[in-house]
């Protein structure tokens, strides 16, 4: 009489009530919905248009059985979003999600994503300079000169249009000698001397490579303080 290996025994039994609750769920499952989100991918927009607001991802209402859900669980849905005819404005725009089979669960749904758009334009302002604090007693401030003396600023024209200069802050208190250079970083303001977010910077007409929300200004302004000693007219006898 041979022996029985247990514990293989007990790892084929353990298996066949496994297969037997599979098949049972499967037989019994039933269509339910679930969502899922998708990140979200712009293509195909004009050059001359920019994107202010689009979500980083779509919701996906998905009508299926659990061994559907199970497969999308295990996959990483995407959706695009063609903008080749997108035009200025907020408006909602049809995408398509990846992959097909996620597809066939929306049950024809058409899912859409709420985007901005809004016209890339550049425009020429002066630089100015504003001066801080004040020089030591006994000295007079010069017109203070800057390198260069008007920029051009690129953004979404709604920004673009609030914006009447670009301005750099001058310490007079930490000016030592005559003639003195520093140079600042330029900040572009509005009529109210707040700064306007988003704007790109730049010495040339040449439209940069622009990018909402992940504008990095490197440019420099060079200024030039130069100051003189105050002097005394005596009184008239």
């Amino acid at each position: 009489m041979s022996k029985i290996n247990v514990p293989f025994a007990i790892l084929s039994l353990a298996t066949s009530v496994l297969l037997w609750a599979s098949v049972y769920n499967d037989r019994n499952d039933k269509p339910t919905q679930k969502v899922f989100s998708a990140s979200l991918t712009a293509r195909g927009l004009n050059e001359k248009l920019v994107i202010t607001r689009i979500p980083d991802s779509v919701s996906l209402q998905l009508s299926g059985y659990t061994r559907d859900f199970r497969a999308v669980s295990q996959l990483a849905p995407t959706a695009i979003v063609d903008l080749e005819r997108a035009t200025v404005g907020e408006k909602d725009y049809p995408i398509v999600v990846f992959p097909a089979s996620i597809r066939e669960l929306l049950g024809g749904a058409i899912t859409m994503a709420k985007i901005k758009i809004d016209k890339l334009i550049t425009k020429r302002v002066d630089v100015v300079a504003k001066p801080m604090g004040a020089l030591r007693p006994g000295f007079q401030q010069e017109p203070i000169d800057t390198f260069p003396r008007w920029v051009y600023v690129t953004g979404p024209s709604e920004l673009v249009e609030k914006v009447i200069s670009v301005q750099v802050n001058v310490n007079l208190s930490s000016v030592s000698q005559s003639p003195s250079e520093v140079e600042l970083d330029p900040r572009p303001v509005d009529v109210g001397d707040r700064t306007v977010p988003n704007i790109m910077l730049s010495d040339t007409e040449s439209t940069p490579l622009y990018r909402f929300n992940d504008v990095n200004n490197e440019m420099k302004i060079r200024t030039t303080v130069k100051f003189s000693p105050v002097v005394l007219t005596p009184p008239k006898k």
